[in-house]
């Protein structure tokens, strides 16, 4: 699925968040959000996912502007995972990321033989299937990020929007999550903090600062010493490590 920002702004009275962003995302494409805080990556993510209504420009996806869509049309095209994931549910984990297939059935009906393997499959994708019968509210803030993610995974969409998800979770299950993002067949939105992990698994970087777009390319073109000095007022060196992974060593704030 493609996913297109034309001419997308965003704000609250007296603040604009999101300027006049112009972003496509082909399908298949795995696409990283990078930029200081206060940049507009979550903002800009929200108005992806049809959660905030654009002051000005459109959504599209596969070229339909998703303007007056419903929360269902929206959740059987794209998934959204949030940076945090604290909820005050009575829910076992099993039953969060079965919430995953709600926008496929009936609200008439329960869950179908299909539905439950599907969700099964994703609690096994995000090494969670010996805590499916597990009170939501026991499991720690890592474990809430995964089933998050598995719930997003049992929705079966073609969009998956991902903001900061790896909050939370050890080097192990960040590793694996943007290794799934890597490789998934789905068109994939992801804000990130770290440079290198965003260098590493995406194919292509979005550079934001003050809500605009100011770079949108190959990791190499995207996080260069001048660009990182001007967006994240910080001196770094970028190189390549021994794997020809692109590696950034920060060198301190910039003076």
């Amino acid at each position: 699925m493609r996913i297109e920002a034309r001419h997308l702004s965003w704000g609250v009275p007296g603040r604009t968040i999101v300027r006049e962003v112009d972003l496509t995302v082909e399908s298949g494409e795995t696409v990283g959000l990078v930029g200081p805080n206060g940049s507009g990556k979550s903002s800009l993510l929200r108005c992806l996912a049809g959660l905030r209504a654009p002051t000005s420009g459109e959504v599209r996806y596969d070229g339909v502007d998703i303007t007056g869509w419903s929360a269902r049309t929206r959740a059987r095209h794209v998934a959204f995972v949030e940076q945090t994931a604290d909820t005050d549910s009575d829910l076992t984990v099993g039953e969060v990321v079965m919430l995953g297939r709600t926008a496929h059935g009936s609200p008439w009906r329960g869950p179908t033989a299909a539905d439950r393997a599907i969700a099964a499959a994703a609690l096994d994708r995000l090494d969670l299937a010996g805590l499916a019968d597990r009170p939501w509210k026991q499991l720690s803030g890592g474990e809430r990020q995964r089933a998050h993610l598995a719930r997003a995974l049992a929705q079966r969409t073609w969009g998956l929007l991902l903001d900061e998800p790896t909050n939370h979770l050890d080097v192990r299950h960040q590793l694996e999550l943007m290794e799934l993002a890597a490789a998934t067949p789905r068109t994939v939105v992801v804000a990130l903090h770290d440079l290198a992990m965003a260098a590493r698994y995406c194919d292509r970087l979005v550079l934001l600062q003050r809500g605009r777009v100011v770079a949108d390319g190959p990791a190499e073109r995207v996080l260069t010493p001048a660009l990182l000095r001007e967006v994240f007022e910080v001196d770094a060196d970028v190189d390549r490590d021994s794997a020809g992974r692109l590696a950034v060593a920060y060198r301190g704030p910039a003076r």
